[in-house]
């Protein structure tokens, strides 16, 4: 990307019940269901290297709300609710993709500071989408922000075995508002070491380059969030 913005791809999951879904990190889902049998053993636990903290739940714990949930740079743990606001698309005709075997069409919107555009398809009529994204007569297989930012595409389709459940990870996180999340972000990347000392005060946390000279502490990460307003 330009501008010297960092970018990574990261797999992510996006579970859809009968009345809720949730829409996190595929490492995250591998630490659960690894350490869930590493637990029955008596075994230490293991987790997977993830770049993608947050989770968004819908309709979970709480119905009617999205439920969303981050460790800022894996000290501080965050979580704010708010009610469930469904994009307002506008359907573009004479669109067609297949994606997935699927025949899809194109839908855009504004939503939450970004525009938007989403393939969804008509005949899995699923109303959810990765992130927030949702309100298409069809699960939306792949979503993109005008500036390529944040870009999301459907790699594969699994019916869940039976009995599946759905975890709630935010118990016990601190809750806060949209704008104290905005501002935690504000100040970790202003100054990510500092940051973290202030949770972890006796963490010794040092950078360097490959032959082990010690760097500056890093300061001013240039970041742009998924959400950029309510």
């Amino acid at each position: 990307m330009s501008g010297g913005w960092a970018h990574y791809t990261e797999p992510m999951r996006l579970e859809i019940g009968d009345k809720t879904a949730r829409f996190y990190s595929y490492a995250a889902f591998r630490d659960d269901s690894l350490n869930s049998i590493r637990w029955e053993r008596g075994e230490r636990m293991a987790y997977f290297s993830r770049k993608v903290c947050w989770e968004l739940y819908k309709n979970y714990p709480k119905d009617g709300c999205f439920a969303f949930i981050d460790e800022v740079g894996n000290v501080n743990c965050c979580a704010y609710t708010e009610p469930v606001k469904t994009p307002e698309w506008q359907l573009v005709p004479d669109s067609a993709a297949i994606l997935l075997g699927y025949q899809c069409r194109l839908a855009k919107t504004r939503y939450k500071g970004r525009t938007w555009s989403a393939w969804y398809a008509e005949d899995i009529p699923l109303d959810a989408g990765p992130w927030k994204l949702g309100g298409l007569p069809g699960l939306i297989l792949r979503a993109y922000d005008a500036d390529s930012f944040y870009v999301f595409d459907a790699t594969a389709l699994r019916q869940a075995p039976a009995g599946s459940v759905m975890k709630y990870k935010g118990e016990g996180y601190e809750d806060v508002t949209f704008d104290e999340l905005m501002e935690q972000y504000k100040r970790y990347h202003a100054d990510p070491f500092g940051y973290n000392r202030l949770y972890q005060p006796n963490a010794k946390m040092i950078l360097q380059d490959d032959d082990g000279n010690r760097l500056p502490d890093p300061k001013n990460i240039k970041y742009s969030l998924i959400e950029l307003s309510e």
